[in-house]
């Protein structure tokens, strides 16, 4: 039996405990140690399968919220825009480049437009191969408004480093909620809107392969001579031009288009004619000439000669008056009479279109004569050569150059000189 007080254990029937002299309770129900209460655990309800997808749900949004934050941030690093526009221009990646643009609708300004200048870009590269590169600092505006990003490069086959400097600038707002948006600040990713072109009248214009409709011509800008068209837009880079002269033959040039000038007129002149075409104008000039000059020799009336120069609406009074003019120059000199003349080797040095619509040309150039003269009852002959300049005009009319007018003809021919 154990003792109330003390604990001790003491024999069975005593009535004091042994080691503290306390009496002890015999009752035994009170001796009986009462049995801890059993506590019987309550059953667990299995999750819900709606449930089990909530919570899937919820840790997958959190997931892809850390990941759409992270991704957005490098999306929208400076660091990161200015490599990529960077690795786009040196690798000529048309597509990269097309998405930086702020393009202004245009049938000339297409992603299919822009592709074919830039492709064009790349063939007429060196074609330097980038081999590595790295940003090395980024510098921000005072205002905060722009940033410079240098990046330095190699290139294949070169141990210098080369070094590439790219500006962006922050628009209003952020992007994807959170950043700030920057964007390459660059004029060559520009567009330019109403671009005038100024070309000869009647003229058939193709720009980068697309032919440039006639509703493009502004009436109130163009000339009796020019058509000058407006056109909508246009990149800041170079297209192919192709014009179409009512004189049957093409200019083809480049257009250099800039955001410091939106206008641009295609000269016609010596310069930019094809040379087959110079070659045609200068070989007709010279066999007209000889016409003219011949028929004085012969001493034709201009009505023998004029089959030579007729063409539908072609009016010939001005060359019917320099003809006879000519003939009674030439005829006049007692001394001498003209027997032969060819004219050879002559350059174009000079070309324009005047008021009347003439094609009007400076020929410069040699020409062999012979003439007749009298020494003391003796007839005799002499050739020479002479060099001289000449202006012929000309009318374009079903395919062919007719000559209308000339000037500054020779009349002199010496036996001195």
């Amino acid at each position: 039996m154990f003792c109330g007080e003390c604990g001790f254990k003491n024999k069975e029937g005593a009535k004091f405990c042994a080691e503290c002299g306390k009496p002890l309770n015999t009752d035994e129900k009170t001796e009986e140690k009462k049995a801890p209460k059993k506590i019987t655990p309550k059953e667990k309800k299995p999750m819900s399968k709606k449930t089990k997808i909530g919570l899937t749900v919820g840790i997958i949004v959190v997931i892809l919220l850390v990941i759409g934050f992270i991704v957005g941030k490098n999306l929208t690093d400076p660091k990161k825009i200015a490599s990529d526009y960077f690795e786009a221009v040196m690798n000529y990646d048309a597509d990269k480049l097309y998405s930086y643009l702020d393009v202004k609708d245009s049938e000339f300004t297409t992603k299919k437009v822009f592709k074919s200048i830039v492709d064009r870009m790349k063939k007429d590269s060196d074609e330097e191969k980038l081999t590595n590169y790295k940003v090395t600092k980024t510098e921000k505006s005072n205002s905060g408004l722009s940033m410079e990003v240098t990046i330095n490069y190699t290139l294949e086959g070169e141990t210098d480093d080369q070094t590439a400097r790219i500006t962006l600038t922050k628009e209003k707002g952020n992007k994807f909620l959170f950043f700030d948006n920057w964007k390459i600040a660059d004029n060559t990713l520009n567009t330019v809107e109403d671009f005038e072109l100024s070309v000869l009248k009647d003229s058939t214009v193709t720009l980068e392969g697309i032919k440039v409709d006639k509703k493009y011509i502004d009436t109130d800008e163009s000339t009796s001579s020019m058509d000058v068209y407006k056109l909508p837009a246009l990149f800041a880079l170079t297209y192919q031009l192709k014009v179409d002269v009512p004189f049957g033959f093409s200019l083809e040039d480049e257009l250099n288009v800039s955001t410091y000038s939106n206008s641009k007129t295609i000269n016609f002149d010596e310069e930019n004619i094809p040379t087959s075409e110079k070659n045609k104008m200068i070989e007709q000039a010279e066999k007209d000439l000889g016409i003219l000059y011949n028929g004085i020799i012969e001493n034709k009336n201009f009505d023998d000669i004029k089959s030579n120069f007729e063409g539908e609406n072609i009016n010939l009074d001005d060359l019917k008056e320099i003809y006879e003019d000519l003939k009674e120059d030439i005829t006049s000199y007692s001394s001498t009479t003209l027997k032969k003349i060819e004219f050879k080797d002559m350059e174009l040095r000079d070309l324009e279109l005047d008021d009347d619509g003439y094609l009007t040309m400076y020929l410069y150039g040699e020409y062999d004569y012979t003439i007749s003269y009298d020494d003391n009852g003796e007839t005799k002959e002499r050739s020479k050569s002479s060099n001289d300049g000449i202006y012929v005009s000309y009318s374009y009319v079903d395919n062919a150059y007719h000559l209308v007018d000339a000037s500054s003809l020779p009349t002199y021919f010496s036996r001195y000189f």
